[in-house]
């Protein structure tokens, strides 16, 4: 499974680059400037610091995915997981809490990623010591690294505007984007509705 998450990692490396250096653009003037601001504000910066010591970067998915197995939490310790990701959720599970999404060993991209996000989360409290609050933040800047476009569409959907206006995804779709020299952008599932993470 170590070599098939590698391969992803990069392939998802190559993609997430293509994208994020591409520029943005809508069909209003004012809106390509908003979406550059939020992508500024919401989407972390590969190789931005962390508090708990660990730069971000898509070279951590394997890392966390595997804390997702490997690390055990007390029950008090599973509770105070279970506070930290309360309300959250992800483009690949619509409208399912975080902590119910993909709870089975899996080579579906999408769930690798989320068990990074869990696995941080159960590495953070029982190795780090960070409080539910902490824990949650974390996640959640990780979260929004690992699945930018759903982060962005959601916050333009939150101030009434359409996404697809910018060119990215809506609800319910696999979004693939533009093509850069023959590479796609990838595709990114953005959960029915508005809530998640």
């Amino acid at each position: 499974m170590g070599q098939r998450i590698l391969v992803f990692v990069v392939s998802v490396l190559s993609l997430y680059y293509i994208a994020a250096a591409a520029p943005f653009s809508c069909r209003d003037p004012g809106t390509t400037e908003l979406l550059q601001e939020l992508y500024r504000e919401l989407i972390p910066k590969a190789g931005e610091p962390t508090p708990y010591g660990i730069p971000i970067s898509l070279w951590n998915v394997e890392r966390f995915a595997g804390w997702f197995w490997t690390v055990t939490l007390t029950p008090i310790q599973r509770a105070l997981l279970g506070r930290a990701l309360e309300g959250l959720s992800s483009p690949v599970c619509p409208g399912v809490p975080l902590l119910s999404c993909c709870p089975k060993r899996t080579d579906d991209k999408g769930c690798i990623l989320v068990q990074s996000a869990l696995g941080l989360a159960k590495w953070l409290i029982a190795e780090k010591g960070f409080g539910a609050e902490s824990v949650r933040e974390e996640v959640s800047r990780w979260l929004r690294f690992i699945f930018p476009l759903y982060t962005l569409s959601q916050a333009l959907m939150e101030r009434g505007i359409d996404p697809r206006a910018c060119g990215l995804p809506v609800p319910g779709v696999c979004y693939r984007g533009g093509r850069s020299g023959g590479a796609s952008y990838g595709c990114e599932i953005v959960p029915e509705g508005k809530g998640g993470g």
